[in-house]
């Protein structure tokens, strides 16, 4: 067998495993080899040796996995000394073999079989005998010919199966599809996604990396000014014309002069914003629910907290921000909701409808019609324009300090939700699972997050927004991390009680 390093350099530090058969990393005891990124998925890449090759093959994670800068599509990939890995959100692996590397065509896709049946597109590799003296050709029309012959005895059912998998993408394309046994006789698994996503409802980091998705982004023409009454001089900073929300929202998205997105060249995540497990977040929610925190199951709960003042509306607009947040909202009657799945219209004499009602009567000085579908939406998009009263000072910092330094507004998303607007979004996440019970505190529906869109900025803009949280965060008052995939943003979580966790 050969003689294969590979060179790790992650959140963790940087440390060298010998490549003695096959290795899975992830973040979780999933994989045999666990990693504290938290853009990696439970189960994220697969590195194993057949004969003289080294492969390697993407387990279907949410963020890929990238050899020499290309990003795998889901078959098996050969290696060679020397070529480097990217997965999650800063973890790298440089493979050495200690020999010196043939002039030859680099990271060649390993050919599967062509048959008439519609075979996965990451079948199960079976390993060719270990006196097969190379992995060619020959070798893949023998082991293809053993595989169609497997799947016609396995019957037609097995093949609807598999039918699903037949797409080439690294996306989610199976949900609804149980996740097989893994046989460990076989050198890479079948990869199915099972319905719930092969994630857990109860990990923070499956919460936050595939369940909280993003909204449809907000027309400003869509949104109705906001005036409140004279009685709430606390609240003035509420009076704002939704003319004001579409001018920033214009401002922020202006084209740029350099490269945007999701891992722009020159980007630089500090160590603060590798996630590390998102262990403090954790702890604080756990403090919650120990103090016997609610967390709003449907409007009428964000209601009753806007009513206690427990949560507080943040202006939808300002100089240094916009608030993309309800684009997604709807403009039907009220309803409860209570698990696993029952929602059901507020009726007269209940506390849901005292609370909406009482709202609608006042809220913050306007009045809405409960009978008026357009009241109703943006009734739902005021609440949720609202978080912790903390976080409020925390936002305004970090806009103020983007604002000075680029004269851009940050765009930011994603603030407190109710579990049944959550839920209602997932409908179209393919990374989505079931959450099942309030034992399931999402950070969103906590009050205490929010997340800031960064796939607008240019790699400058985004280190500048990083540092800043950075520093923010060694200051104990926040907790930080940066996501890819679908949702790219940077995803803020304040303390509820301004005390930062002993960690």
């Amino acid at each position: 067998m050969r003689n294969v390093s590979l060179h790790i350099k992650s959140p963790d530090g940087e440390r060298t495993l010998k490549l003695d058969g096959e290795i899975t990393i992830g973040r979780t005891p999933d994989s045999s080899v666990v990693i504290g990124d938290s853009g990696l998925s439970r189960r994220n890449t697969t590195l194993f040796i057949d004969g003289d090759d080294i492969l390697v093959v993407d387990e279907g994670s949410t963020n890929g996995t990238f050899l020499n800068g290309e990003k795998l599509d889901a078959r098996p990939r050969i290696v060679h000394d020397g070529d480097t890995l990217r997965i999650g959100s800063s973890t790298t692996i440089r493979i050495d073999t200690g020999e010196k590397r043939e002039a030859a065509p680099a990271s060649a896709p390993v050919q599967t079989p062509q048959s008439p049946v519609d075979t996965p597109s990451t079948p199960t590799y079976i390993a060719p005998e270990a006196a097969a003296p190379a992995f060619n050709t020959n070798r893949l029309l023998i082991i293809g010919a053993v595989a169609f012959t497997v799947l016609i005895i396995a019957g037609a059912g097995v093949a609807l199966l598999f039918s699903r998998e037949s797409t080439t993408t690294t996306s989610n394309g199976n949900a609804g599809l149980p996740t097989p046994k893994i046989n460990t006789t076989r050198r890479i698994p079948l990869r199915v996604i099972d319905p719930l996503g092969n994630q857990n409802e109860d990990d923070l980091d499956d919460l936050i990396a595939s369940w909280e998705t993003a909204e449809k982004e907000v027309d400003a023409s869509t949104i109705a000014d906001v005036s409140v009454g004279a009685d709430d001089a606390a609240e003035s900073d509420l009076n704002v014309p939704a003319s004001l929300l579409a001018d920033r929202q214009k401002k922020a998205l202006e084209p740029r002069n350099a490269e945007t997105g999701i891992r722009p060249a020159g980007l630089e995540v500090p160590k603060e914003l590798y996630g590390d497990g998102v262990i403090k977040q954790k702890a604080k929610l756990r403090e919650m629910k120990a103090d016997g925190y609610h967390q709003p199951l449907d409007f009428p709960d964000l209601a009753e907290k806007r009513l206690n003042k427990e949560l507080i509306e943040m202006p939808m607009a300002a100089q240094s921000y916009y608030l993309d947040v309800g684009g997604s909202a709807s403009d039907g009657p009220f309803q409860t909701f209570a698990f696993p799945n029952v929602h059901a219209d507020i009726v007269p004499g209940t506390a849901e409808y005292a609370a909406i009602s009482r709202l609608a009567e006042s809220f913050a000085g306007h009045k809405y019609d409960l009978n008026n579908p357009v009241d109703r939406k943006q009734m739902r998009v005021r609440l949720l324009r609202m978080f912790n009263p903390r976080a409020k000072p925390i936002l305004l910092e970090l806009a103020e300090a983007y604002y000075k330094q680029f004269n851009r507004p940050l765009r930011v998303t994603s603030l407190t939700r109710s579990m049944d607007y959550q839920i209602g979004l997932n409908a179209s996440n393919v990374n989505s699972f079931r959450v099942r019970d309030e034992n399931a505190l999402p950070p969103h529906t906590s009050g205490c997050a929010f997340d800031l869109a960064r796939k607008h900025m240019t790699a400058a803009e985004q280190n500048f927004v990083m540092k800043k949280l950075a520093e923010m965060e060694d200051a104990k008052k926040l907790d930080a991390l940066i996501e890819y995939g679908q949702n790219a943003c940077f995803h803020v979580f304040i303390y509820f009680d301004g005390i930062a966790p002993r960690m």
